[in-house]
């Protein structure tokens, strides 16, 4: 824990528990207490990346390149790969982000201002293997003005690229592999866990021609945007600064801010503002998000309304999953959903011990599973137990993984009671209407003129 985040830590405190001398001094012994309790040995640096297809974390290695993880650090902590776009894209070789921020007041892309380059600190032990983060660098020109591969050895800045494969090559192929142009692409980390199912995604996407932009990536007529990158203040899988935007950085309400608790989870919601996670103090979340749009109606169109009645899922379907369940204890998970009409009804989707097929099902609280959901107020109580119903492996393995959402039932009029049906808001995000790509592209031709005049095309 650094400084900068100790004092805001006390900010917090004051900002809950008042301004007077006592309070300020109460404060800033809990803060320590929480700062000295929670000091970690040196280590290898994780960061956490939230794209509009998911998020995931990167392992950086701190000791063997640290030069380059100094430069994306700097980047990270500054937000300037906040609302960055995946600019190309290259199916089964690499994707490329770190360049370009969407968007300005007239929706337009925009170049990041990039920092002085960084020494090149490739080594063979670093190879450019798939799963693997690689800084990209300005190309060289010959004398004929042709870009030469492989990029000035040492002209890397923002853009970085995930490699899709095993890229490290050969000297003798042409171009040579990546680990032999011009000193090497430094690999400075790697995707951990199961995060390359993301990076997957992004580099399965067919990639479109724009002015400057030969190969762009698009997600349903979206840019792929890489909402935030962070360093994890408690451990778990959403960025501090996601869980700062909660009511008070405290979505939960029990005092202290969800980005100090490995336990409380806050995320964006697919329908606006927030919705916060809030399990036993044992558990950890090693997942949350909610289901795209194109899949959550996918989903719906198996849904099955009861009769009389229709089912509005107004504010998206979450998914999650968590360990740190021991033994078939009942294990409670709050969640605090921000919606404005009140659910009156809350459903799963996955396996049931009846139905080894994924498929809706009433999550309602069964007292005798000592499973279900309980609507309460503003949050939603949900009840497990592991393998039981809602854990969707069923499955006694020390965790739960688990798909839902809030419903609100209306009861249908006489004429059309036998239809009833099932619905979901939608409001776009960061879609391009048919006209925008006009607009997109004639200032992507402008920014591609200004590049090509101050500003190299990186690798």
């Amino acid at each position: 824990m650094n400084i900068s985040r100790l004092i805001s830590l006390i900010v917090f405190f004051m900002r809950r528990h008042g301004r007077g001398q006592a309070c300020w001094r109460l404060a800033a012994c809990v803060t320590l207490a929480v700062a000295l309790a929670s000091l970690q040995p040196a280590g290898a640096t994780i960061v956490r990346m939230e794209t509009n297809l998911g998020s995931f974390n990167i392992g950086l290695y701190d000791d063997d390149a640290p030069k380059t993880v100094e430069n994306f650090l700097n980047y990270v902590e500054r937000g300037d790969y906040d609302n960055i776009i995946i600019h190309r894209s290259i199916p089964g070789f690499i994707i490329q982000g770190g360049g370009y921020k969407c968007c300005n007041f007239f929706g337009q892309l925009y170049p990041i201002t990039p920092d002085p380059s960084v020494e090149n600190e490739y080594d063979p032990s670093r190879s450019n293997k798939r799963g693997t983060i690689t800084m990209a660098k300005l190309p060289l020109i010959d004398d004929s003005g042709n870009p030469i591969p492989g990029g000035g050895p040492d002209s890397a800045t923002s853009e970085w690229f995930f490699n899709l494969a095993d890229n490290s090559g050969s000297p003798d192929t042409d171009p040579p592999g990546l680990d032999y142009q011009n000193g090497g692409f430094t690999v400075f980390g790697h995707v951990l866990d199961s995060g390359m199912d993301i990076v997957d995604e992004i580099g399965s996407l067919q990639p479109i021609a724009v002015p400057g932009f030969p190969n762009l990536p698009v997600v349903n007529n979206n840019y792929v945007i890489v909402y935030r990158v962070c360093i994890n203040d408690d451990g778990d899988i959403v960025c501090s600064e996601t869980e700062d935007l909660a009511p008070g950085g405290d979505g939960n309400g029990d005092g202290t801010a969800d980005r100090y608790q490995a336990n409380v989870v806050t995320i964006l919601a697919t329908l606006g503002g927030t919705a916060t996670f809030s399990a036993d103090v044992a558990m950890k979340f090693d997942s949350v998000g909610t289901i795209n749009k194109n899949t959550a109606l996918a989903w719906l169109k198996t849904f099955t309304s009861p009769p009389d009645q229709s089912v509005h899922f107004n504010n998206g379907i979450f998914t999650f999953s968590m360990t740190g369940v021991t033994g078939t204890a009942n294990r409670v998970v709050t969640l605090y959903d921000g919606a404005a009409t009140r659910p009156t009804r809350y459903y799963a989707y996955g396996k049931t011990l009846d139905n080894p097929t994924d498929h809706w099902y009433d999550f309602s609280y069964d007292s005798a599973t000592g499973t279900g959901a309980e609507i309460v107020g503003d949050k939603i109580i949900l009840h497990f137990v592991d393998g039981k119903r809602g854990d969707e492996d069923l499955k006694e393995d020390n965790s739960i993984t688990h798909t839902g959402a809030q419903a609100v039932v209306t009861s249908t009029s006489s004429t059309d009671a036998q239809s009833g049906g099932c619905s979901i808001a939608s409001t776009p995000s960061q879609t391009m209407r048919g006209g925008d790509w006009i607009v997109v592209s004639l200032f992507l031709a402008f920014v591609a003129f200004v590049r090509k005049r101050t500003h190299r095309q990186r690798f």
